[in-house]
């Protein structure tokens, strides 16, 4: 995605054409990054509207010495996903600490079964604190301690999230790799 600076400046001044335009060039790549969040079409469709109604009111704040205007906009659509899931109390984060136990690590081969479409479908049907926390640190390549920060949590909380999160996706692989062994699903 390649955004000219005069198309830039073009929106600060208020160009409507221009705004389509940006919009046009850049709604594909942030909408790959909001269906990661919501697998409801309309929600993806309302939170796509709002990340892009806060990007062309904070146009003027845009510094490419800071940083590419990609990267400024995958931060505003990541913490207005976030805001959108705090807001409808669907950002539901477990703050106890618990011992992790072992997991075994020996799913390669029957994560290799797994079409794109089966884990995403599976990333879908996670929890939502599991797969917010999944996401940011493993998609987005956020540390826990930016994690923390946006979220509102301690570092050890993150890591302990992403655990689960990882945990759960194994648990559903095997028991998934489990069902199809014994016939249960084709």
């Amino acid at each position: 995605m390649l955004v000219e600076q005069d198309l830039l400046l073009q929106c600060q001044k208020g160009d409507q054409s221009a705004y389509s335009t940006l919009y046009k060039t850049c709604a594909p790549y942030v909408f790959t990054i909001v269906k990661n969040y919501f697998s409801e079409d309309h929600d993806r469709k309302d939170v796509l509207q709002e990340i892009f109604a806060h990007i062309f009111t904070s146009l003027e704040n845009f510094d490419q010495n800071k940083g590419s205007f990609k990267s400024w906009i995958s931060r505003i659509a990541v913490h207005q996903c976030i805001n959108v899931l705090r807001k409808n109390n669907r950002l539901n984060i477990v703050y106890t600490m618990e011992i992790m136990e072992d997991i075994e690590y020996d799913t390669l081969e029957t994560l290799e079964k797994f079409t794109v479409k089966d884990l995403e479908k599976m990333l879908m049907d996670m929890p939502d604190g599991y797969k917010t926390i999944f996401l940011l640190s493993v998609i987005e390549e956020y540390s826990h301690k930016e994690i923390g920060e946006m979220l509102s949590i301690t570092q050890e909380t993150s890591r302990s999230q992403l655990f689960r999160a990882i945990k759960w996706i194994k648990n559903n692989i095997l028991n998934t790799s489990n069902m199809i062994q014994y016939g249960l699903l084709q």
